[in-house]
């Protein structure tokens, strides 16, 4: 396995959670970082072999990746990142005269509006999809949404392409959600409570929230709890004081075990403007709390299409937002839509996924050397 570096610390996270996964399954994983090297090795099974080339960045690991492959020999090489990506094709396809498969897994990609000609789909898609990824053997869309991208480029075949969901909820998740909440800033009773858990590069998302709460108030007897936020918190503080919000917004920073207040809200919001699906939305409808999220990229968008409990809102529109708060605090949490969906996401799943595609490769591998 092979992923670029640990700065995208949500793909590090996907790539360690299958890896270890993969490993519990009795699989060896000689897990290869391009860039990079964490402090701590401790949460990786032994039977992973972490391997770390160091280079400055991916494009120049190729050479590296293809004498590590010639003296490993692997069954197969998976990657998840472009950047890694592209190194393990060119390293395996075009470096080795082994003929190793290589399954390569697409994070994210770009939208294309369906109201342009098939013709310009079609084209953007071609731009914004490498060329080499002809190349692979497997294409592993952890989206639809990218899947349908990929497919419009027409490079790959489409038997190629499948769609692995990556696994954001992990059993252990509805344990550490049942652990009592001790905090004394936190009412577990009372009025109705808006928990969202703080992301980078949202800052316009975590003021419409604000916005949202200081126009919701005065309809409804609610709280917000705003976990995390490092980076933000005397920005939110001062707009949260200029909007009268200091006795309704409680901001404590990091929280140990968070899924106990994703089970405690009555709505979570995802303020995350990514494509990516948020960790936490999916933890919190796998806990049955209805959850609102910003329609501004991909991901949510996707997730929640076909769920009842789950809004998406316009960016930027702290009116539209409000609504969705009030009407979120006052639905029927019976509903399961929510949790079924979040299953999509499950751990399981996604071990079961990459292990029928892997192994369906080798065995490919078996009968053309045969």
């Amino acid at each position: 396995m092979v992923q670029d570096s640990f700065l995208d610390e949500d793909i590090a996270e996907i790539t360690g959670v299958v890896a270890n996964g993969l490993a519990a399954r009795q699989h060896n994983i000689t897990l290869v970082t391009l860039t990079g090297k964490p402090r701590d090795l401790s949460h990786y099974s032994p039977r992973i072999t972490p391997v770390f080339l160091e280079k400055a960045r991916a494009a120049s690991a190729a050479a590296g990746l293809a004498r590590l492959v010639e003296r490993e020999k692997p069954d197969i090489v998976l990657s998840h990142g472009t950047g890694s990506n592209i190194a393990c094709l060119s390293a395996v396809k075009t470096r080795t005269r082994l003929k190793v498969p290589v399954a390569i897994t697409l994070h994210s990609s770009v939208t294309i509006a369906g109201n342009l000609s098939l013709d310009t789909q079609k084209s953007a898609a071609t731009i914004a999809i490498p060329l080499l990824y002809r190349e692979a053997d497997r294409v592993i869309c952890t989206l639809k949404s990218i899947e349908h991208v990929v497919e419009l480029c027409e490079q790959v075949p489409n038997e190629k392409i499948s769609v692995i969901y990556n696994p954001l909820v992990q059993m252990n998740v509805f344990e550490t959600a049942a652990e009592p909440i001790e905090e004394d800033w936190f009412d577990t009773h009372g009025a109705s409570k808006v928990v969202s858990i703080g992301t980078a590069f949202s800052r316009t998302a975590h003021h419409q929230l604000l916005r949202a709460m200081a126009i919701s108030r005065y309809k409804e007897d609610l709280r917000a709890y705003l976990l995390g936020y490092r980076d933000e918190q005397d920005d939110l503080r001062l707009l949260a004081s200029n909007l009268a919000l200091d006795d309704i917004v409680t901001m404590p920073g990091d929280v140990v075990k968070p899924e106990r207040f994703l089970r405690a809200a009555n709505v979570y919001v995802s303020t995350s403007q990514q494509d990516s699906v948020p960790g936490e939305m999916v933890r919190a409808m796998a806990l049955g709390t209805p959850v609102i999220a910003l329609d501004s990229g991909a991901g949510a968008r996707e997730v929640l299409s076909d769920v009842r409990n789950g809004w998406l809102v316009p960016s930027g529109d702290a009116d539209k937002l409000s609504e969705a708060i009030l009407a979120a605090v006052k639905c029927d949490r019976s509903d399961d839509t929510l949790a079924t969906r979040a299953r999509d996401f499950s751990l399981e799943r996604a071990l079961d996924a990459y292990e029928k595609l892997l192994l369906s490769m080798v065995a490919e591998r078996v009968t053309d050397l045969n």
